[in-house]
């Protein structure tokens, strides 16, 4: 924009009183400023300067436009700063996150680190239904939770991530390889999960499908607590087999999946539209990091 230029071109040679002074500091020659001086005076209609023989003098017009030359170059470069910033993966952002997928976005977050150096993640552990509440009111700008039956939100964006299957979890103590895990369920004292939550409820829906009233022994709305109660042989459980828990693996762990397609839990991303352009990118990188666990098994 020339008259922005002009203007800055102006203010050099207010504050230094000569063209040849301001020549040196705005990379000009002295008849350049000079041309632009006189398209300035030419738009603004007025004289600026009042020449002398050691330089120039400012006008009265000229001692006016300093304040408000000086207010529009200032309005200016904020709001070119601002157009440049939109759009950054920079500033602060708050993710929240159900505990059993704390582990993925912690990852995720970790590797974005050295792509993105002034972007800063806070993250929030929550239960579901409070991280939800959580987006909608503008506390978090996005989460991750359990959703199964994601409603309509105006303003956000639902983005299905991944789904967990319900499996049983016995002791390997009580459960050697082939058990059957209806008489697991008969016979052992029962762990069960929350039944005010989503997934609590598709628990006790699978239940009773399968015709089963199991011992309950007790309650409680920790997966991970439920995990370690049944190492130790409190008793067996029926459990969302969460994506980054590897309890197949675990020496003092059994795995008894459901008969035919079990039951799942949906874990999907809530975001925010005013920072959906920094949200998107955080979650563009969890499903690629969820695409390369899914793909490791099969590269061994």
């Amino acid at each position: 924009m020339s008259t922005i230029r002009f203007l800055r071109t102006f203010l050099v040679v207010a504050h230094g009183g000569s063209f040849a002074a301001a020549a040196d500091r705005v990379a000009l020659t002295q008849a350049a400023v000079g041309v632009q001086m006189r398209a300035l005076e030419t738009e603004l209609k007025t004289v600026l300067f009042e020449r002398s023989g050691r330089g120039v003098v400012l006008s009265d017009a000229g001692r006016a436009l300093v304040a408000h030359a000086e207010k529009i170059i200032g309005y200016y470069d904020q709001m070119r700063e601002g157009l440049e910033g939109e759009g950054e993966i920079a500033g602060t952002v708050t993710v929240g996150s159900i505990v059993t997928a704390m582990g993925l976005l912690s990852n995720t977050v970790v590797r974005m680190k050295p792509l993105y150096p002034r972007l800063n993640v806070r993250l929030v552990m929550q239960e579901s239904s409070g991280l939800a509440r959580s987006v909608q009111s503008g506390e978090l700008d996005a989460a991750i939770f359990v959703d199964d039956s994601p409603l309509e939100r105006k303003g956000m964006r639902w983005t299905p991530l991944y789904t967990e299957p319900l499996t049983v979890v016995a002791s390997s103590q009580v459960a050697p390889p082939g058990s059957d895990f209806k008489k697991l369920l008969r016979e052992q004292p029962f762990l069960r999960f929350d039944r005010r939550t989503p997934s609590g409820i598709r628990i006790e829906q699978t239940l009773r499908k399968l015709g089963l009233a199991p011992q309950d022994f007790l309650e409680l709305s920790s997966l991970s607590a439920i995990i370690e109660l049944v190492r130790q042989n409190v008793g067996v459980t029926i459990v969302p087999h969460v994506k980054n828990a590897d309890w197949a693996n675990d020496a003092l762990l059994r795995v008894l999946p459901l008969p035919g397609r079990p039951p799942t839990r949906l874990i999907g991303m809530l975001e925010q539209g005013k920072r959906e352009h920094i949200t998107s990118v955080i979650r563009q990188h969890l499903v690629q990091l969820l695409a390369e666990k899914s793909a490791a098994p099969a590269a061994r």
